[in-house]
This record gives C-alpha cells, structure tokens and sequence, in this order.
C-alpha cells in the first residue's frame, strides 16, 4: 500500500475517534449503492489475554477485508480499567479502517476514571455520528453509569440524538448503534424507540448478549451482533466478529468466524416489515402508579441523576450527569445556588452544620457553605471521587479517590488522617461505629480501620480473586458487635466487629449489594434478585430469618440500600419501583415512581422520606402512608 493513501486511512480513523467531539458528522465511507462493514461488540480484552490475541486476529483479518469501516458497540474490556482500556484502544489503532467506537456497560459501570479515560482514549463521550454511503450513523450510550442498573439512555443524550437527525440531509437514511439491545433492558426504551422512529430510522445495531439475534425493537429492525468469544453448550467455543452488508432497502449481518468464509446470519428489510412485525416485541413498561403512596414529584432536573440527596430544612442537594450539584428550595420550587464541576456527579452529597460536602468525579472533595455554596475548602484527589461519605459529629469519613478513605474536620477541610490501600474505589459509604470505621472497596477487601487514629485493625475478603464480587458498593451494617454485609458474590455475612471473624456466611437466598436496618438494630434488611424484602435477626450467632416479604417484581439488580422510618422498610428496584414493609414483614404497598433505576433514599430531620431516581426525578414521601 502506498505511504500517501497509509496516511490518509489513519487520519480517517483517528477523525472518526474524535467525531462526538464535532458538531457536523464527518464522513467516511465515499457514496455507494452498497456499504459492507465490520461489526465488533462484547470483545472484553484482558491484556495479554487470549482475548488480546483473539482481537488482534480480528483487526488483522478486518485489514486484508473489503470493508469499508468498523463499528465497536462496547463491552471492549471487563472492569472499565485504565489499563484494559488503552490495551484496546492499541489494538484497534492497529485498524487500516475508519473505526467508530461507543461503550458498553463493562465501560461504564465500574469505570476507575468515572469515564474520562474512555473519552480521552475514543475521542468521544460515548456518543458519536458519522457519514457512510448514503447513510447518517448515530451512536449513542445506555450506561449505566458507576453503578448496577438497567441500561437508560440519559436525557442529554436524547437531545443531542435528536439534533443529530434533524440534520440529517433529505437523501440520507439513517441507522444507529448502541451497547444495549433496545427492549426493556433500556428502562426509557419507550422514549428512544419513539425518536427513533419520528426519523425513520432503517436499523438499529446492538450486543450484550453475545449472540446472533434478529429483534424487533417497537418497528425497527435490531441486529444482535455476536461476541469476540462466544460459547455454546453445544458447540463449544468460538472465536469470531460479525459483517453487515447493507444493500436497496435491505440489511444483512453474516457471522465471520476467525480464519473462515462469511455465513449468512439473517437477512430483512430495513425499517417497519410484515417479516419484523412476525418477531416478539417487549410489552411496553407498566404505567406510573405512586400517586395511592402519598409521594409527591419534588424535581423533575434537566439532567439525570446518580446520587441521592441531602437535605437542610426546605433545600435539597444533589448531583446530576451534566456535573452540577445543584441547590433546590422545594418549597419555593426555585434553584437556590449551583456548582459546575468537571465530570458527572456520582457521590451523594452530604449536608450538616451548614456545610454540605460533595465528591467530585474530576478528582477532589468539596465543602460549601450550604446557603450559598461558597467553597470554604477543597482537597485535591489524585483520582476521581465518586464514592460516598459519612458524617459523624464534626468529622467526615470519606474516601479520596480510588485506594483511599480519610477522616476530614467537616468545617476546615483538615484531614485528621488518610488510609491507603492500594486501588479500587470505596464507592460505598462507610459506617462509624464502636470506634471503628467499616467500609468496602473494588479491590475485594472489607477494611476496618481505627476510628481516632485511621489504622488498620484488620481486613476480610470473600476468598475470590474476581474484582466484579468485591463489596465495593455496599453499605456496612454495624449491630451489637457485628458487621452485616452483602456483595456481588450473593452472600449475607456477619463478622465480628472486633476481631473480623466470620459468624457466619450464607448463600441461601440470592442478595445483593442492598442492605438495611431496623431503627431497634433487631433486624437487618437485604434485598434479593427475586424482588424480595429479607429480615434476618441480628442477635444470634447463627443466620437466622425473621420474614421474607415479596414485591412481585421480579428479577433486580439495583444496589439502592434499604431505609426504614417509623417502622416501615423502603426498598426501590432498578425499574423505578418502590415497596413499603411493615416491620412485621407485611407488605403495605409497591408503586411505580419512575422509569429508572432508583439511586438512594434519605430521611431528614423532619422526618420526610426522600429517594431520586436516574432519569432526573427527586420525590418526597412526607408522613408514612399504611394502608
């Protein structure tokens, strides 16, 4: 190949990196009848991995092919590192093609750099269009952002989509590409699939779950793309990427197994079809029913929302995907104050003594003064803080980025002391207790550290080398000399507070990450993956249930912890419900607030309930309401 026409296909896959950072879609494949292109998705690398290798293969493959470029639909490694991140970033810079690349949820839910480094890396903040053929392509994002939830399409994202088509020129068809296939995975799916559709869109291109899969998506044609390694009970495993031929009004995708002849997958006609309207569709999402709750909609932001609040009398605070943390009189409904920081907020503000703290996700702890928002301090963190904080008495416990947790004087931002562990990010807050402070990392530990001096007492791991089971989002339950935790690796374990002796350690039911307790620390609450209230007795040496009390929703995944306020237990799911139990396990009611995951409930001081919801919604449950 020529040194001249090497360059210019390098300077094509570089511009296609950066695309999302321009206003107009740049174009990369010249006019045709007929665009052929390569399809990647759920690569998951792990450097020098046989997934290394394996995409390495692909890339060299896709070079001797005549496609015209390659699309990349997330999921390109397993934790979201730095390090595994760059490893394919290197590998796909390899391409001789216009690349376009968008996260998948192994990007975005355990992220060490809260995303940036995808971004920096990608040229794009996971959202990007382009011109092929006779097509506009718009790639976009679903998250969920640093934490377990269903995929959500956020709100800026919608608006930016929409900007994307409305430009689209009179003789373009439009397609586009995302991690998550569009069904009721997408909690908003409803929202998307509408705007997609007022601009006719032709197909749409996603993965996850690592299998061919022609879907219909409310009218418009999904094309499931397979994974770099794909196994099967009956075949074994297989190594492979897929092509897309996109033809008239039809659209093809074939299954390129590693080092053989392309196989014809499905072939359908673009947009709505008597063949596509033949597949299953998801049922639309269950209508909005928490009016019977006594709750009412506080906020409905601009943005979405990640955190939970903190409150000061009438003024509520917290963070939003856009970077503000932002002040709100819910009673005289208008913004009292907001701050711009550099990345999305991911850490719940905290509020006391008229300070409120708050983590920034560009790397720095904040304290303001809570009615006007002026910094009274600010310290610095070597990586970003998205974990959360508490407060007892004039201290705040805290972590300072990834591998850190510190004691901070809540008034002058003096740290008394910072502990450091290594990596991972303890994202959820700890509990101060007994003289100790308990908290959890993504680096599989459970550490307890003194609480005067910040020394390490002692440490626990499940036994599990996998980062993905560490109870790095968790919330310690201290009772009676015990710890309560529950992880991703769907144990309920007490530990002696003391010593960091196992009591015990059971995986009777199937929990996760979500935990609570009674106001008389009598019970300990955990929320399972069937929808399920679990109480367990925190007095004996021996696990042991009081009740179990059924939502009915089924299947969840959602790390919001469990409140409980005059002897009721809260607990949300990752569709935007939320269930009351009475303390004797009886299920009182179960209403659908919103569309999204739920982030976190709060009780103030007036002893209203608070709980926010991804998709930017912030509700008030004032006196509990029996029925």
């Amino acid at each position: 190949m020529r040194p001249k026409l090497i360059f210019l296909l390098a300077a094509a896959v570089l511009s296609c990196f950066a695309a999302g950072a321009r206003r107009a879609p740049r174009r990369i494949a010249p006019r045709a009848a007929e665009l052929n292109f390569a399809f990647l998705t759920d690569v998951h690398v792990t450097p020098d991995g046989a997934s290394d290798s394996l995409l390495r293969a692909a890339v060299a493959e896709i070079n001797d092919s005549a496609v015209d470029f390659v699309l990349v639909a997330g999921d390109l490694c397993n934790m979201g590192s730095d390090a595994e991140l760059r490893c394919v970033h290197r590998i796909l810079r390899r391409l001789r093609k216009p690349c376009c690349v968008v996260p998948g949820n192994h990007e975005t839910t355990w992220s060490e750099s809260a995303c940036a480094t995808f971004g920096r890396l990608f040229g794009n903040d996971g959202r990007v269009a382009f011109r092929a053929g006779d097509y506009l392509f718009v790639g976009f994002t679903a998250g969920p952002y640093m934490k377990m939830a269903d995929g959500s399409v956020r709100r800026e994202d919608l608006q930016w989509m929409e900007a994307q088509m409305r430009a689209a020129r009179p003789d373009e068809r439009i397609a586009t590409f995302c991690h998550y296939p569009l069904t009721n995975d997408v909690t908003n799916r409803t929202a998307v699939t509408q705007l997609l559709r007022r601009h006719g869109v032709r197909f749409d291109l996603c993965g996850h779950y690592h299998t061919l899969r022609l879907c219909n998506f409310d009218s418009i044609p999904g094309l499931m793309g397979r994974a770099l390694v794909q196994r099967s009970k009956r075949h074994g495993p297989s190594m492979g990427y897929n092509l897309v031929r996109v033809w008239g009004d039809s659209v093809a995708m074939y299954e390129k197994l590693l080092g053989e002849a392309p196989r014809l997958a499905f072939a359908v006609r673009q947009g709505d079809s008597p063949d596509l309207a033949a597949l299953p569709c998801d049922p639309p999402p269950a209508p909005l029913s928490y009016e019977s709750t006594g709750a009412a909609l506080a906020v409905e932001d601009e943005a979405s929302v990640y955190t939970g609040v903190a409150v000061a009398g009438d003024t509520i605070f917290y963070g939003t995907s856009l970077g503000v943390l932002r002040a709100y009189d819910v009673k005289n409904r208008r913004e009292v104050w907001r701050r711009q920081f550099g990345n999305a907020v991911y850490s719940t503000p905290l509020a006391a003594d008229g300070v409120v703290v708050a983590g920034d996700a560009a790397g720095a702890v904040w304290g303001l003064e809570a009615a006007t928002g002026r910094r009274l301090w600010r310290i610095a963190a070597k990586t970003p803080v998205i974990g959360d904080g508490t407060i007892a008495g004039r201290w705040l416990y805290m972590g300072l980025g990834s591998g850190s947790m510190a004691k901070i004087d809540l008034r002058t931002g003096r740290v008394a002391w910072e502990f450091r562990f290594g990596d991972g990010q303890p994202q959820g807050r700890p509990a101060v207790a007994g003289g100790r402070v308990v908290f959890g990392a993504w680096d599989t530990h459970l550490y307890c550290l003194d609480e005067a001096t910040g020394q390490k007492l002692w440490s626990w791991t499940n036994g599990s080398p996998q980062r993905l089971y560490s109870p790095g989002h968790i919330v310690p339950r201290i009772v009676g000399g015990k710890v309560f935790i529950v992880a991703p690796d769907r144990f309920m374990t007490a530990l002696d507070l003391s010593t960091g002796r196992e009591i015990w350690r059971v995986k009777q039911r199937k929990v996760r990450e979500t935990t609570g307790v009674s106001a008389d620390g009598e019970r300990v609450y955990a929320k399972t993956m069937d929808g399920e209230l679990l109480a367990v007795a925190t007095a004996p040496d021996r696990y042991a249930e009081v009740w179990v009390a059924d939502a009915g929703w089924g299947y969840d995944h959602n790390p919001c912890p469990v409140e409980e306020r005059e002897g009721v237990a809260y607990m949300a799911n990752r569709t935007g419900c939320v269930a009351a139990v009475r303390a004797d396990g009886e299920l009182l009611w179960v209403g659908k607030f919103a569309s999204s995951a739920a982030n976190d409930f709060f009780v103030d001081d007036r002893n209203r309930l608070w709980v926010t919801f991804i998709e930017g919604k912030v509700f008030c449950l004032g006196d509990p309401v029996v029925r």
